[in-house]
């Protein structure tokens, strides 16, 4: 399977985001250098469990993809919703969290990152949660974060840097090529589709890059397409008189 790589110096937005499950699609690179340290995140699709608890590797390629990939990397990063678990807690993902901690890897570190909890109004939440993983096997530490508000950011940072080691660095962090703009592109534009088009319909529509043209005002002329799957689909991705689109 070949799998697209976006690359930019994390600070910027550099994939969809969304409410909806699924968004990512495809690993995604973002680079963040430091000094003399560079640290390397790749965004996996998310994981799925079947309701026996095994990996769910037969519903999607990008799913299987995403299973085998996790064990490649030297730190794993388990990002988990902790305001979706106090107002609407699932136990598929507690079973995650816990098969991903018991599956043996001495050359890996593994931390679990409860995010947004700039939503928890109420302290002794977070604590009631705290507890509830206190005991939780095969992870190395766990940090209350708020992707949005940048709170815990910091600590998780350095932690990151502890763990780096002594190589030459990957990427250049000084360069966002053609080709990165180009994914951005869709990226910003497929976000939108999540938000405005619902059900299954976001998820079977082919989203291509057709042209990319500098032009000679400096502006930038970007087409890009949506392939839809049937006829039923264009009405509803257009909207009458165009108003979706």
């Amino acid at each position: 399977m070949d799998v697209s790589l976006r690359v930019l110096q994390v600070g910027t937005q550099v994939a969809a985001v969304s409410r909806k499950t699924n968004t990512t699609t495809h690993e995604v690179l973002g680079v963040m250098t430091k000094g003399d340290t560079q640290i390397c995140f790749f965004d996996t699709p998310g994981l799925m469990l079947k309701k026996s608890g095994y990996p769910a590797r037969d519903i999607k390629a990008r799913i299987e993809s995403a299973w085998n990939s996790v064990n490649l990397y030297d730190v794993l990063i388990i990002i988990f919703d902790v305001h979706r678990h106090l107002t609407r807690p699932d136990s598929r993902v507690i079973r995650l969290i816990e098969r991903i901690g018991s599956e043996p890897n001495t050359k890996q570190k593994r931390i679990l990152c409860m995010n947004k909890v700039d939503l928890i109004e109420k302290k002794k939440d977070l604590l009631k949660v705290s507890e509830q993983f206190k005991d939780l096997q095969g992870y190395e530490r766990v940090f209350m974060i708020s992707g949005l508000k940048g709170s815990g950011i910091k600590d998780l940072s350095a932690y990151l840097m502890e763990q780096a080691t002594e190589r030459p660095w990957d990427e250049d962090p000084f360069t966002m090529s053609e080709e990165v703009m180009k994914n951005i592109s869709l990226e910003v534009v497929r976000e939108r589709l999540l938000d405005h088009v619902h059900q299954e319909i976001p998820y079977e529509i082919d989203h291509q890059l057709v042209d990319w043209k500098d032009l000679r005002d400096g502006s930038l002329r970007i087409e890009q397409q949506f392939l839809t799957q049937k006829e039923s689909q264009r009405k509803i991705l257009v909207g009458k008189n165009g108003s979706k689109i």
